[in-house]
């Protein structure tokens, strides 16, 4: 998963940008990329670690920071976390830099293309410089470019893009955002006066003190330049939705409105139908693994028929989120250090555990564990996602079915190696009481019935 941002005709745009990504930097930890444009020049910086250290750090003898160095009124911005295994000698940062039709210009992409070999067939003799899907799009718009981009980069993502893409695209005078036609990814817009922004998640807009006016359409391409600014949208492609449950189940930020529902209300409710469903009555405590988890908590615990919310588990928030950590060694690692337990609060109750989901199972037999050491009688898990039995292939780095531990072992045995008295899942059908509309998300993860196949049949 990843994270982009653009701003337009904006004071300070690198400033604005790293601040947007900071506030979006539970998306990825790994590597941080700004460029801005004066309308005349680019200007650039990529890093490796989280944004703050990378633009804030100090350079010319310790006169200016990074963040100096990079001028202009537009600006994009991208945080990566792998999906591929990178390489020593590959340069696996965005954005990325490409030439249209002699114009320089850069994209940052969030998201998975599923027909990667086809379009590297589709570029024959072509030596890509890294090893991101990403840069298969900046070679095409290349290679098929005529003047127009707007509708250069329409065809192509109507006739050659399969999977899942939110685009920032940056030119000496425009900035573009693309969505692709499922809306598998989040990507908004938000304005204040002639200062327009686009981002995967909301919370990056609050922390701008920007004004969140409506999603990028699924389909679309939306075009602003000018001061004063111009906005056009494209529509390419009729919306397909796929929307990833996942965003709105864990991996956004609880402050962001995601796909137009406000993910911690979302998840308030979600804890209150699944207490409905599969109660454990006479249970004293109510603890949410955090931080996901505690909105599954807060919403659980509302009647007070099985607990009453306390938050006794607390997250050290020195360390980052496990999920995405690079390898397994880093995850068992940082799992051990991320969690504090109020002890007295937790000695002899009977304790309903919410967590957001089980991919690894790395994190929650950690927590049943020192839950239990402090003295608890019980504990019953109750998890807000149901089982990941299938790899995800639209972004999330969930790549081998060896390493999903529902693929490989029954519910019964995930209680037992979690250390759990019983253990109970949200399940699928529930989430169209939630929504509404569940046939609108993507549940690849769950069921294994990936959308893009249908559509290329």
């Amino acid at each position: 998963m990843c994270a982009i941002i653009g701003l337009a005709n904006a004071a300070k745009a690198a400033e604005r940008t790293m601040a947007g990504l900071h506030a979006m930097q539970h998306r990825a930890i790994d590597y941080a990329g700004i460029v801005t444009t004066d309308g005349q020049q680019f200007y650039e910086h990529r890093g490796k670690g989280l944004a703050r250290q990378i633009f804030l750090k100090k350079v010319d003898g310790g006169k200016e920071i990074v963040l100096d160095r990079l001028h202009g009124r537009y600006a994009i911005g991208h945080l990566r976390y792998p999906t591929v295994a990178d390489r020593p000698d590959r340069l696996n940062i965005q954005p990325i830099e490409g030439l249209y039709n002699g114009t320089k210009f850069y994209l940052a992409h969030n998201g998975n293309l599923t027909n990667r070999q086809e379009l590297t067939e589709q570029l024959p003799g072509l030596r890509l410089a890294t090893d991101m899907d990403s840069e298969l799009i900046v070679r095409l718009l290349e290679r098929n470019a005529t003047g127009n981009i707007v509708r250069d980069l329409g065809k192509i993502c109507a006739r050659t893009l399969q999977g899942s893409y939110s685009l920032v695209l940056l030119f000496p005078d425009r900035l573009i955002a693309v969505r692709d036609p499922s809306g598998c990814r989040p990507l908004s817009i938000a304005r204040n006066g002639n200062l327009i922004a686009v981002a995967s998640e909301t919370c990056a807009f609050e922390t701008l003190g920007l004004h969140h006016v409506r999603d990028v359409k699924p389909g679309t391409i939306f075009e602003v330049h000018g001061n004063p600014v111009q906005t056009n949208g494209f529509c390419f492609a009729e919306e397909t939705p796929a929307r990833c449950l996942f965003e709105l189940v864990y991996f956004s930020h609880p402050t962001s409105r995601v796909f137009d529902v406000p993910a911690s209300t979302f998840r308030q409710q979600l804890g209150e139908l699944f207490e409905v469903k599969r109660p454990v009555l006479n249970a004293d405590l109510v603890v949410g693994v955090p931080d996901s988890g505690t909105a599954f908590a807060v919403g659980w615990g509302r009647s007070g028929r099985s607990g009453r919310f306390i938050p006794v588990v607390v997250r050290n928030h020195y360390v980052g989120r496990t999920f995405i950590a690079a390898n397994q060694a880093l995850r068992d690692a940082e799992v051990a250090q991320k969690f504090q337990f109020d002890l007295d609060a937790l000695r002899g109750k009977r304790v309903v555990l919410l967590d957001d989901s089980i991919v690894r199972l790395t994190t929650l037999p950690e927590v049943v564990a020192r839950i239990k050491a402090a003295g608890a009688v019980e504990v019953h898990g109750r998890i807000a996602f149901p089982p990941v039995r299938h790899p995800c292939l639209y972004g999330i780095n969930t790549p081998s079915y060896e390493e999903l531990a529902a693929a490989n072992c029954s519910n019964e045995e995930i209680r037992k190696r979690a250390g759990l008295d019983s253990l109970e899942y949200f399940k699928l059908e529930w989430f169209q009481e939630l929504t509404g509309d569940g046939g609108s998300f993507c549940t690849a993860c769950v069921t294994g019935k990936y959308w893009h196949e249908k559509k290329a049949a």
